[in-house]
C-alpha cells in the first residue's frame, strides 16, 4: 500500500515553476537572452530553468517576476514555489499534492502537456464540457460556495481547454468514457442535450480520440477511478495524474507509466471506436431530447 505524502516532490516544483515562469516571460515578450542578463547568467541556464531540469534560487525567481512586472497574487505564490522547491528532500517515487496548491500545479502541467490520454467513469471531462455542465458539478460540489468563486472557476475550466486549440503543436487528447458519464444527469435535459451535443462536435477534431466504454460489453474490464497520463517532452516528464476529493497523486516511475499506459490501452481496446462512439452519444442524446419535451 502506498503512504500517501503531503510533502510537495522538488521535481514537480521545478517542473511547475519552470512553465510559469516561461508563460510569464513570453506574456512579457522577453527573450530568454534577456532573462538570462538579469540574473547575470548564460541563455543555457535559463532554457534549462524552464524545462525544469535546473533549480533556481528563491531570489532568482523573484528577479525574474518584477522583469517580468507579474501580478502581485502570482509574485506570491511562485515566490512560496520557489522556497519549496528549493528545499532538498529525499526523492521520492510518486508525489502527493495537498490543497489548495495540487491544482495550480495541474494547470501549469496540463498547459505544458502535448499529449494527454485519460479515463473518466462519473462525469465528462473537463476538457470537453460546456460552461452550464462545468457550472452544474462545480455548484454539485460546493452548493454553499459564492457565485463570483464559482464563475470564477467555470472561466478556468473553460479556459483550459484552449489548449486543444492553440495555434502551436494542438494538444493531442485521447479520452475514454465510461458510459455511465453520458447518463449522469448534470444540470437539466437542456444541459445534458448541450453537452452531448458538444462532445459530438469536439470528436470531430482531428487532435481528439473520443471513445465510450458501453455498459454492453461481454467481461468489460472494471475499473472503478479515473486516470490521467500526461506526456511533456521538453520537460522529459511522462507522469500518471489521480485526483480524490482532497487532492492529487502524481506516479512518474517509468515502471508506474507503464502499468497505466498498458491498463488504458485495455480500456481503449475494450470501448467503441470512433463511428460507433458518436452513434451511442447521439442515441443518448435523443433520450434527452424526449426528457424536456
Amino acid at each position: 500500500m502506498i503512504r500517501m505524502l503531503t510533502t510537495p516532490d522538488p521535481r514537480m516544483l521545478r517542473i511547475q515553476l519552470g512553465i510559469e515562469l516561461r508563460r510569464l516571460r513570453e506574456e512579457a515578450d522577453r527573450s530568454t537572452f534577456e532573462a538570462a542578463d538579469v540574473l547575470g547568467c548564460k541563455q543555457p541556464k535559463m532554457s534549462k530553468v524552464e524545462g525544469g531540469s535546473q533549480g533556481i534560487k528563491p531570489e532568482e525567481v523573484v528577479q525574474l517576476l518584477d522583469f517580468y512586472g507579474a501580478p502581485a497574487k502570482q509574485r506570491r505564490y511562485l515566490s512560496e514555489v520557489a522556497e519549496q522547491a528549493a528545499k532538498r528532500n529525499r526523492p521520492k517515487k510518486y508525489h502527493r499534492d495537498a490543497v489548495p496548491d495540487w491544482f495550480q500545479r495541474f494547470l501549469a502541467l496540463e498547459s505544458a502537456a502535448t499529449e494527454l490520454r485519460l479515463y473518466e467513469v462519473e462525469i465528462i471531462t473537463g476538457l470537453l464540457q460546456t460552461e452550464d455542465y462545468a457550472r452544474s458539478t462545480i455548484q454539485a460540489w460546493e452548493p454553499a460556495a459564492d457565485p463570483r468563486v464559482v464563475e470564477q472557476q467555470v472561466r478556468t475550466r473553460i479556459s483550459r481547454q484552449g489548449s486543444l486549440s492553440r495555434s502551436r503543436s494542438p494538444l493531442k487528447l485521447h479520452a475514454v468514457l465510461s458510459e455511465a458519464a453520458l447518463h449522469r444527469m448534470q444540470g437539466d435535459a437542456n444541459t445534458m442535450r448541450s453537452q452531448l451535443a458538444h462532445l459530438l462536435t469536439m470528436s470531430e477534431l482531428p487532435n481528439i480520440t473520443l471513445q465510450v466504454l458501453p455498459f454492453a460489453v461481454p467481461n468489460r474490464i472494471a475499473v472503478t477511478s479515473s486516470a490521467m497520463l500526461l506526456n511533456l517532452p521538453e520537460q522529459r516528464l511522462a507522469s500518471v495524474y489521480l485526483e480524490d476529493f482532497f487532492g492529487a497523486t502524481y506516479l512518474y516511475e517509468p515502471e508506474d507509466y507503464t502499468r497505466y499506459s498498458v491498463l488504458f490501452e485495455r480500456l481503449s481496446a475494450a470501448a467503441l471506436p470512433h463511428r460507433e462512439t458518436q452513434a451511442l452519444i447521439a442515441k443518448v442524446l435523443d433520450t434527452y431530447a424526449v426528457t424536456r419535451d
